[in-house]
């Protein structure tokens, strides 16, 4: 008789304890309790060390326990700048078992609005500079018990700004003579930590629950030497917001290595920007590219005595490369580029190149997106069918990995009629399209991967213009346009075009000195002809003083399309294909028969 063969599975003998933010927390106050964190605040540095941001988030617990009602996982929003109280709060609700919930101040009142529904925020720590704008957003917010003003302004004013009902406390006061040690819930990992929303151009705000245990991995993750390599002593600016899930990621590596962090408050101005670095001498920071784009104009004009940065690390949008040869050739300083969504919990690529590359090779590495790290799988997908990893298969990327969210936050307040169950008209649905039926996160950008892991992002999705059955990728068209010395920024968009469906309209920002005219346009588009063939350059063009930005500092193309929708551009119409001579923009001009008909393969 003959029996089943057996299967054994061995297990491991090692611990399972579990990764939370009270164990980041706990081991930063203690390991490198005396390492600064800066909050460059109307000139002036005020300095606390991590002890300090430890001992006043171990107050703000006992507060919100004792004082504000929080005593499970309910949900604790921020409304405030990079500082050193926003580190506080992000610290202390999490390490408790709430859920921190950060709000975007530069969304519009009813997506923060919706936001607050939606996740049934409770309490919410504010800057006093922003009430008018958060009152604003607070109409119809139920959930919301109270809201705490940082800084020692007098509460009486900020009242008349927030809606009735709601308790007004002082953040200061709630922490005086509160016990400064707290005794951390040991939590399963697994539990909710922190909820993060991400806005696309329409529809509703879509919620990302992150675990303890993946902003512990993420963290982890960018202390690795090919990640930002956040290390001990290498102080670190953090331009990119708090309500951002980039900006979490560097101030929980941080404690675990003992990296010195630098907030800029309110003020990224590029003057501002420049006083704080000549001041405290960061060595690496990260932001989106505009920033960096207006920093390196400053210094056109007013050159720095020293430079303390190495590197940049720049996402949001791909970093023209123009911006990236500038700062190395001038200041010796890397421009890095990353790219992550809100939906893989920061970090999702670096570019750095690889070990003995050198040339146009480590040049195209470093203009790429850069490489995926061990904790993200990608794939490229093209009409449905996954192609292989080479630079010449473009098609949709697509993610899954311990740091990806499996699906969108799934609110009650969605259901029965609730406060989040409609925004702008329209019933709130949980985008379950955004993942395949294998699990896969459909990222909505286009773009290739290399055979060694290297990501180059052509365009959104939304944001390819389709011009007589073939691509144009708006991004390529903006970074070669930004190469000129005489732009600022650009951004392209569709045109409409009755023979070509679509053609660029490239909205541009030029430098004060440089003249307005259609023999600007023309100059712009002749520095194009030797990189794209003569099909892909934009005949359109409009010059503007600035282009508006989105929450997260990239081009706002919704918004440029409705100023076009508006007729509130200036358009120069240029020759363009098929075209004898140029066309008004509301009109085609004749054919030339020598000249393609249409763009082909």
């Amino acid at each position: 008789m003959t029996h089943p063969a057996r299967v054994l599975v061995m297990l491991s003998t090692m611990q399972n304890v579990p990764l939370s933010i009270a164990r980041i927390l706990e081991y930063g106050c203690t390991a490198h309790a005396s390492t600064k964190v800066t909050t460059w605040r109307t000139g002036e540095a005020e300095e606390a060390t991590f002890a300090d941001i430890g001992a006043r988030a171990a107050a703000f617990a006992h507060a919100l326990h004792d004082e504000l009602g929080v005593t499970g996982d309910q949900r604790v929003g921020s409304f405030m700048y990079n500082c050193a109280e926003h580190l506080e709060v992000l610290f202390a609700v999490s390490a408790k078992g709430a859920v921190f919930a950060p709000l975007n101040k530069q969304l519009m009142a009813d997506q923060v609005r919706h936001i607050i529904n939606h996740a049934e925020i409770e309490v919410i720590v504010a800057d006093p500079r922003l009430a008018e704008l958060l009152g604003t957003a607070m109409t119809d917010c139920p959930t919301v018990r109270a809201v705490a003003f940082t800084g020692l302004s007098p509460l009486e004013p900020l009242v008349a700004h927030l809606p009735e009902g709601v308790e007004i406390h002082s953040y200061e006061a709630l922490l005086d003579g509160r016990s400064t040690v707290y005794d951390w819930p040991e939590l399963d990992e697994n539990t909710a930590a922190a909820i993060c929303y991400s806005t696309g151009t329409s529809g509703a705000p879509k919620g990302v629950a992150y675990s303890h245990r993946s902003i512990y991995l993420q963290a982890m993750a960018l202390r690795t030497a090919d990640s930002l390599a956040v290390s001990h002593g290498e102080s670190f600016l953090c331009c990119v917001p708090i309500y951002h899930v980039l900006s979490w990621g560097v101030p929980y590596a941080a404690f675990m290595s003992g990296t010195p962090l630098v907030f800029p408050d309110s003020d990224v101005s590029a003057p501002t920007l420049a006083r704080l670095i000549a001041a405290l001498h960061p060595r690496v920071a990260n932001g989106v590219p505009t920033l960096w784009i207006q920093l390196m104009v400053h210094y056109l004009h007013n050159p720095p005595e020293r430079m303390s940065l190495t590197e940049l690390y720049v996402g949001g949008s791909p970093a023209p490369p123009i911006l990236i040869k500038l700062w190395e050739e001038r200041y010796g300083v890397d421009v890095v580029h990353l790219w992550g969504m809100t939906e893989t919990s920061s970090v999702g690529t670096v570019a750095r190149p690889p070990s003995g590359s050198s040339g146009e090779a480590r040049w195209a590495y470093r203009i790429s997106q850069g490489r995926f790290n061990n904790l993200l799988e990608y794939r490229v997908v093209n009409d449905g069918h996954v192609v292989s990893a080479t630079d010449r298969n473009q098609g949709e990327i697509q993610v899954r990995g311990n740091l990806v969210t499996g699906s969108y936050y799934h609110s009650p307040a969605e259901d029965d009629d609730g406060s989040a169950s409609e925004f702008r008209g329209r019933h709130v649905e949980d985008a379950e399209e955004q993942f395949t039926a294998d699990g896969w996160l459909r990222t909505g950008d286009v773009g290739s991967v290399t055979a060694d892991g290297f990501l180059t992002v052509s365009d959104r999705a939304r944001d390819v213009i389709r011009s007589g059955g073939e691509w144009i990728y708006s991004v390529m068209l903006e970074n070669l346009i930004m190469d000129a010395p005489e732009v600022v920024e650009c951004a392209v968009i569709g045109y409409p075009d009755d023979k070509w469906g679509e053609r660029p309209l490239a909205v541009t920002v030029l430098h004060e000195d440089i003249a307005q005219t259609t023999q600007t346009a023309e100059e712009l588009r002749d520095r194009l002809r030797s990189s794209l063939p003569g099909w892909m350059l934009p005949e359109y063009w409009t010059f503007v003083r600035d282009i508006d930005k989105t929450s997260v500092g990239k081009f706002d193309k919704k918004d440029l399309r409705t100023h076009l929708a508006n007729d509130e551009f200036k358009v120069i119409a240029l020759k363009g294909p098929g075209q004898t001579k140029a066309a008004a923009p509301e009109a085609a001009a004749d054919e030339d028969p020598d000249e393609p008909t249409e763009p082909t393969n």
